[in-house]
């Protein structure tokens, strides 16, 4: 005779164990957008008041002073693009502007992108290059410039988009979207990473003209849009960003499991299709601003759950701040680092992260991150 049924709860994490909540405290998500503000700021800064070449900040201010009014006039290409005749002038419009600007959006969309991908896959290496988006949307850029080397931006990016979008289906296929996909992903992914970028490198060797623009872009640079590509990128940029955000609650109920989820009234499958949509979008504009840069995604994700928690209302939140940081510190390194020359950003932020990440891991271990 068996006795009446009891509700049981989990047991209390050892004394001295890692506590994550799933719901972090108020107080928590206060001091970590704060500081996430913060960041961004001083970034920013850096990144238009530091570099190889040296500035007076009195020009970077009068400069600065003249950008809300042409960017509220909408007039995005005199805000960013170069032609107010003196040198320094040029130094800040022509170069750090826009170079800043991507920053800012690249940042944004690889970090938000990591982290739905993480929740959507419910697999701590969700990162759009470990998954194939990256060298997917790489090839989709070099199609582009090889069989339509007139398009614009606009065209380049949608390549792009549709390339992350191919890889993608084709390691959600793979892989099988599931409770023990994690490792599947993750071999899918590197599959699709190698066949990519072997179908890439073939182009890119065979067809002149894609080298030339390819070269400095296949290292992961954000110092090579202008005021085109920028406007270009926005819009699409939005369009990921809604849909990751607006999966962000979907994403709490599928933490609980699929059959809970089901029962919350979130279905599943849309939940994630939503999610990954909006990852396929800004994995392909990242890559097409700024080409194939590794890491971030992996790496403010996993700062972010540690930091305030694994809400995922937080961690697709905060990205959109925290990105947009790390990237800034890590190309205004790479600029002042080796004059007169300077390190790819893409390199930049494997040379920094890798050894922060591993480090994270470790203190880690053992931690839920869905």
């Amino acid at each position: 005779m068996t006795g009446p049924a009891t509700l049981t709860t989990a047991p209390a994490p050892a004394a001295g164990g890692p506590v994550v909540s799933a719901a972090p405290g108020r107080r928590r998500v206060v001091i970590g957008t704060l500081t996430s503000l913060v960041l961004l700021v001083v970034g920013i800064a850096a990144s238009l008041f530091v570099g190889a070449r040296s500035v007076d900040p009195a020009v970077v201010w009068s400069v600065l002073g003249t950008l809300p009014g042409q960017l509220l006039s909408g007039d995005l290409a005199a805000a960013v693009a170069p032609g107010s005749g003196a040198v320094m002038d040029e130094v800040v419009v022509a170069a750090r502007v826009p170079r800043t600007i991507t920053a800012v959006l690249v940042g944004a969309a690889l970090a938000v992108a990591g982290a739905g991908l993480q929740g959507a896959t419910r697999n701590p290496l969700g990162d759009p290059g470990l998954l194939g988006l990256t060298a997917g949307a790489a090839l989709g850029v070099v199609l582009g410039l090889a069989f339509a080397p007139a398009a614009g931006p606009s065209v380049v990016a949608l390549f792009s988009v549709i390339g992350a979008l191919v890889a993608g289906m084709v390691v959600v296929g793979a892989g099988r979207l599931g409770a023990d996909s994690g490792t599947g992903l993750v071999l899918a992914g590197a599959a699709v990473t190698a066949g990519c970028t072997a179908v890439t490198s073939s182009l890119v060797i065979a067809l002149p003209g894609v080298l030339d623009r390819f070269r400095f872009w296949g290292l992961g640079s954000v110092a090579r849009s202008g005021a085109p590509e920028i406007g270009a990128a926005v819009p699409f940029l939005l369009l990921g960003l809604v849909l990751v955000l607006a999966g962000a609650a979907a994403l709490d109920a599928l933490a609980l499991g699929d059959d809970m989820a089901r029962g919350l009234g979130v279905g599943p499958v849309a939940g994630r299709a939503v999610v990954l949509g909006g990852v396929v979008i800004l994995s392909g504009v990242a890559t097409a601003l700024a080409g194939p840069i590794a890491f971030l995604g992996l790496l403010v994700p996993h700062l972010l759950r540690r930091l305030v928690g694994v809400g995922n209302r937080v961690v697709l939140g905060l990205p959109v701040l925290v990105g947009p940081a790390v990237l800034l510190f890590a190309d205004t390194i790479g600029r002042v680092i080796a004059p007169p020359g300077e390190i790819a950003v893409g390199v930049m932020t494997v040379a920094i992260g890798v050894p922060f990440l591993i480090a994270l891991l470790r203190a880690n271990r053992g931690v839920s991150t869905s």
